[in-house]
């Protein structure tokens, strides 16, 4: 499902292209964002002239993202069969039909609306039906899986060199914290308590002195 989506944007972004290289009857007074700046492109305005409700279809259709509806369903029930199989049939079953009731193409055009205008939607669905657009479409979805693995091979790649460059001093922090936030022992009934204060030795028999006569029987 994450691949359909990437493959949905990347023939909405080639389409996008196209359709600003060829000449525009109503050109936009702001200038294009810089495709690194995501801030501007977050902040960019609604067009003026949003595609159409039918032109949003065709995309959809043309794209397989209308598709992504089945996947999505097959993946969720797959999910809830793996990770519950003590569910009951009936709930099963309500769960299957409550997804093929789901309605994901109203939500997708609103989206749509606010980011290609019925212009640009011409300019895209005319490079669909093209031969190179119908090309671009059955490889893309290769493309963006090796191009996913290609930037995550680099990625890790790069975490290690920076980790292998620093391991005294990872090393040395980490050993720093595991001492800083190791658990303190619970208390335990066999751990003696402190020791309590000595008790005074008693008081030992007063020893007569040699002075004191000793008491004459009667």
């Amino acid at each position: 499902m994450r691949k359909a989506s990437l493959a949905l944007s990347c023939f909405l972004l080639a389409g996008t292209v196209l359709a600003q290289q060829a000449p525009s009857k109503t050109p936009s007074s702001t200038p294009a964002a810089a495709p690194s700046d995501s801030k501007a492109l977050a902040a960019s305005p609604a067009p003026a002239n949003p595609l159409t409700d039918a032109q949003a279809k065709d995309m959809l259709e043309m794209t397989g993202a209308s598709a992504m509806k089945e996947q999505l369903q097959h993946t969720m029930m797959n999910y809830f069969k793996t990770n519950m199989p003590f569910l009951p049939q009936d709930v099963s079953t309500d769960l299957e039909e409550s997804f093929q009731k789901l309605d994901f193409d109203t939500p997708i055009i609103a989206i749509y609306k606010q980011h290609i205008s019925t212009e640009d939607a011409t300019a895209i669905i005319a490079f669909y039906k093209t031969p190179a657009g119908k090309d671009m479409m059955k490889v893309m979805p290769e493309l963006l899986q090796q191009s996913q693995q290609v930037g995550m091979q680099l990625g890790r790649k790069t975490a290690q060199e920076v980790i292998q460059r620093h391991r005294p001093e990872i090393e040395a922090a980490a050993k720093q914290y595991q001492e800083e936030h190791a658990p303190k022992p619970a208390p335990s009934l066999t751990t003696p308590s402190p020791a309590a204060p000595a008790a005074a030795p008693a008081a030992k028999p007063a020893t007569p002195s040699p002075n004191t006569a000793a008491p004459q029987p009667h």
